[in-house]
């Protein structure tokens, strides 16, 4: 629209005499810049509604596909972030992240593996005893009371033991399990440390990403104030259209910027979520 305006002020000055003719062309090439700006800010709203409705319905729905999706609502950025310490959010980080939970089980299982591999390595110890008792004489009744009595019990314990002295392929086995349970280990630690550091990466993204849209709306408020002197400017005759137009594009970029600062923030906020 700003461009359009300035398009037709500047063929009515031309008209008028206040203007060379050499000027339409260049108000003509901004008008097509800012037509074509337009058309690709709407193309892209477009493939946002497209992506939108796919994530509404997987299935086919005729009346959504041939619908509009008009936003009501705009971002709100609240006064303060109030995050909580960085331990507390790594420590809720630990105890609810999926990714965690599995790398757990995975240590857990590279223990268990390498129990397997030691036993090979243990020698092997052996004790057993037996005894028991005979009648030797007397009738049946004679020789069950001698076995009650223990009259004649037999007894025998032993015990050996066997170790290997030189078992290369149980010791290389365990080698490698024992070198695989701290790859594992040093991997989960590493992985810790990467999520405090993420964590800590994502903290600092929001606090500029806040840094950033509080300039915004300041960069913003200030070409209100430079548009409106223009125009009261302008009213007392010290000013021009093209300086008015100029303003005016300045102010629509300042608020483009504090929108994308707007989403910015979001962004931010969600990465660190």
């Amino acid at each position: 629209d700003i461009a359009q305006k300035f398009d037709d002020d500047t063929r009515e000055r031309v008209r008028l005499g206040a203007l060379a003719g050499y000027q339409i062309p260049r108000a003509d090439a901004q008008l097509a810049s800012q037509r074509e700006a337009l058309a690709q800010a709407q193309m892209r709203e477009l493939q946002s509604e497209e992506a939108l409705k796919d994530a509404i319905s997987r299935g086919e729905d005729p009346e959504l596909e041939a619908s509009r999706i008009v936003p009501l609502d705009h971002i709100e950025i609240p006064d303060t972030d109030e995050l909580p310490p960085l331990r507390e959010l790594v420590a809720k980080a630990m105890a609810s992240r999926p990714d965690l939970a599995v790398a757990r089980i995975n240590d857990e299982n590279a223990a268990i593996s390498t129990v397997g591999t030691s036993n090979p390595l243990l020698p092997t110890g052996i004790a057993y005893a037996q005894t028991w008792n005979a009648g030797a004489a007397g009738g049946l009744a004679g020789a069950l009371g001698q076995v009650a009595r223990r009259n004649y019990p037999t007894e025998y314990a032993g015990v050996y033991l066997t170790a290997a002295l030189n078992n290369r392929s149980a010791q290389s086995d365990y080698a490698i399990e024992q070198l695989q349970l701290r790859q594992t280990a040093l991997s989960s630690q590493r992985n810790r440390n990467q999520i405090v550091t993420d964590i800590s990466n994502q903290i600092v993204a929001l606090k500029q990403a806040r840094a950033g849209y509080q300039a915004s709306v300041a960069a913003r408020a200030l070409q209100e104030q430079l548009l409106q002197a223009e125009q009261d400017k302008f009213s007392f005759g010290s000013s021009s259209i093209d300086l008015i137009v100029r303003a005016q594009r300045a102010l629509v970029g300042a608020e483009s910027a504090e929108v994308n600062a707007r989403g910015a923030y979001v962004h931010a906020r969600v990465n660190l979520d």
